[in-house]
């Protein structure tokens, strides 16, 4: 048994998430701690109270993830979980990917995703929409066909699961034409940020300036980014493809790919949610898919992968 380990990103939070990891677990206490601490701000209190307009400020998200995701890792070792041959996170999650696999400090991604968010909230304002049911290769045909007002194909999640994002006008524009080409459904996402578009491109140079000043060393477990779905060592690698990751497509499906003919047969999801797991039947189905979120997940998965 191979194992690839995942972290989801922005979308996979709830209100009252990780709470019974919380009541058996220090670590997730003292993980939330020392990132409040940092910001000011009493993470836990909103992931356990929210309310949702918070929780689902990406301001708020991106920490509160972090520290959700990177506490079920910390877990996940104490109890003496398999050791992964490869890690990748899904957008944001990518950050905790990094943290995990030792090459970025967890203070310093702490205040590296605040100001990441903040540098996605002060860009153009745009709409987000996930194209369900048509083919990635008809979509992008589609785009490069027609001339629209400033959108991307964002995430490439699953085969019929792909997002666009953009400015309103754009997005409104290609979900027409994918709808006249048999799309099923175009379904508007609960976001203000266009994520992964042209529109964040002059925030990234913000972006840069702090990503500058953050100390990234050679990670233990190769890291797969979003971005090029390569494994990079070098700092000054890592750190530009943290850059371009604001205003790029997120590659899922090809780091999923990626890490199977790499020789990974069973995929872990680390956090709140299963939306990576559910990506990954969609995927392929073969693949061995298990999340953990709560005592009895984490209990599931260190049986079965001990089994194997």
């Amino acid at each position: 048994m191979s194992l690839g380990i995942l972290f989801p990103g922005q979308g996979s939070q709830s209100i009252g998430m990780l709470k019974d990891l919380k009541s058996s677990y220090n670590i997730v206490s003292e993980v939330f701690e020392e990132a409040s601490d940092i910001l000011s701000c009493d993470l836990w209190k909103i992931a356990k109270n929210g309310p949702e307009s918070k929780i689902n400020d990406t301001e708020f998200t991106q920490p509160i993830m972090l520290c959700a995701s990177y506490s079920v890792w910390r877990i996940w070792n104490e109890e003496g979980g398999e050791n992964p041959i490869y890690m990748a996170g899904h957008s944001f999650g990518e950050y905790t990917s990094l943290c995990a696999a030792g090459s970025l400090k967890f203070k310093d991604a702490v205040n590296l995703v605040k100001n990441r968010a903040l540098c996605m909230k002060k860009a153009p304002k745009g709409k987000m929409a996930a194209i369900i049911g048509i083919d990635y290769q008809l979509l992008k045909k589609l785009y490069d066909e027609n001339t629209l007002s400033e959108v991307s194909i964002a995430n490439i999640n699953a085969p019929g699961q792909i997002v666009i994002s953009g400015s309103i006008d754009g997005v409104d524009q290609l979900s027409d034409i994918a709808l006249s080409n048999n799309a099923k459904k175009v379904i508007p996402l609960p976001v203000s940020v266009a994520a992964h578009s042209s529109l964040m491109l002059d925030q990234s140079k913000v972006f840069k300036s702090f990503v500058d000043k953050v100390i990234f060393k050679k990670p233990i477990v190769p890291v797969v980014n979003n971005v090029d779905v390569k494994i990079e060592e070098d700092e000054n690698l890592i750190k530009d493809a943290l850059v371009r990751q604001l205003f790029s497509s997120v590659r899922w499906v090809e780091t999923i790919e990626f890490m199977e003919q790499q020789g990974v047969d069973t995929m872990l999801e680390l956090g709140p949610g299963k939306v990576l797991t559910s990506f990954n039947k969609r995927i392929d189905n073969s693949i061995k898919s298990l999340s953990v979120s709560d005592p009895n997940s984490l209990e599931n998965a260190l049986e079965t992968l001990s089994s194997l």
